[in-house]
């Protein structure tokens, strides 16, 4: 018979998106070996990550913490100051090839994440692609998606399902790749995240996931109800703000709906790429606009 896993619930919470519950459980868990320690905490800094309190992981992680948590405060330096991105990419870029810490799957992992949100996606895989655990497989899978290889996406599904195939991480990967094969995959997908919301709880990011099903499909109204509920539970998410502004676009809202959106959007995550490109595009056509003035 198996051990218990202390970190089971912790976890699941933190891959669900529900980060508040996540923070809760791993505080309540007391006495746990060194190793589960640093784990537990490495999960409950990334979750206050994931809920932008980037205070929290800059002022409790000290310097001689382990290079778990290093890497952990590392990315809350990436995400709060924009100026720190080149020096954050050089230090992974050394402890990738740094023997005490190249190994570590959070260093990796984390990595990962960072060249992935720098569009840089081959050194993305590159730092993870040694990777053991299911969530570094996982997140490889999520990176092949990326780069639209739906079919090494698929081979990352089968080494999850070779793992633990009732895994929540096993599910929610294979219902993103669902999404991306398109057809009759949308439903099934659907079937997926409405299953772990029935098993577990709606979350931001499993209600997000099941609206873009819905939307995929053609059920925008579905869609929306859906995405009202995110929002509700996590008024800034930019996954939710995005989706939102699709809907409305879909739904022919009135164009003050999309609007206030987009501008809560743009004072939430000045940063995100949907408000870049958006940016982009104005810029764009004021220049086209300017040109036609002056003729």
């Amino acid at each position: 018979m198996s051990e218990p896993d202390d970190l089971f619930t912790l976890r699941n919470h933190f891959w669900l998106g529900s980060y508040q519950l996540a923070i809760a459980e791993g505080s309540g868990l007391g006495r746990l070996p060194e190793a589960l320690r640093v784990e537990r905490d490495e999960f409950i800094y990334r979750s206050y990550l994931a809920l932008g309190q980037f205070s929290i992981v800059l002022g409790e992680i000290k310097d001689d913490a382990p290079p778990a948590l290093q890497a952990v405060r590392l990315m809350a330096q990436y995400l709060s100051n924009p100026e720190s991105r080149e020096i954050v990419i050089e230090t992974l870029k050394m402890w990738l090839t740094d023997p005490g810490s190249c190994n570590n799957p959070t260093v990796q992992l984390l990595a990962a994440a960072v060249f992935t949100h720098e569009g840089d996606l081959k050194e993305a895989v590159r730092s993870i692609r040694n990777g053991v655990t299911m969530e570094q497989t996982a997140m490889l899978a999520q990176i092949y998606l990326r780069m639209d290889r739906v079919d090494l996406a698929l081979k990352q599904v089968q080494v999850l399902q070779q793992a633990d195939d009732d895994a929540t991480l096993t599910q929610l990967v294979v219902a993103w790749v669902h999404l991306a094969q398109g057809g009759k995959r949308y439903q099934e997908a659907a079937y997926i995240f409405d299953e772990l919301i029935d098993k577990y709880q709606a979350s931001p990011l499993l209600l997000n996931s099941s609206a873009v099903a819905k939307m995929h499909m053609g059920e925008y109204q579905e869609a929306e109800t859906i995405l009202v509920e995110a929002i509700s539970k996590s008024q800034n998410d930019a996954d939710t703000l995005v989706n939102l502004i699709c809907v409305c676009r879909h739904l022919d809202k009135p164009a003050s709906f999309v609007d206030r959106y987009i501008n809560q959007l743009k004072t939430a995550h000045p940063q995100h790429p949907y408000v870049q490109s958006l940016a982009n595009a104005e810029s764009a056509f004021d220049r086209v606009a300017a040109t036609f003035a002056l003729a």
